[in-house]
């Protein structure tokens, strides 16, 4: 999934590679001055810093929940 594509209220799922959001873990996509996130159990997880470092278009270890 394209960063690009991702906007405020979709919900991503993520999987097990977090320290600070359980895996499966549905959680809602906001939006603050510095970009887009969602909310981990230490605060604000950015979603820059999912994006791979081959394309660094794509994010890693989150997927979008099907409607």
């Amino acid at each position: 999934m394209k960063l690009a594509n991702v906007k405020v209220g979709d919900v991503l799922i993520a999987d097990g590679g977090f320290d600070c959001i359980k895996e499966h873990a549905e959680k809602r996509v906001r939006k603050d001055k510095d970009g887009l996130y969602i909310l981990c159990k230490v605060g604000h997880h950015y979603l820059a810093g999912q994006l791979d470092l081959e394309t660094c278009k794509n994010l890693v270890g989150l997927t979008r929940k099907k409607p």
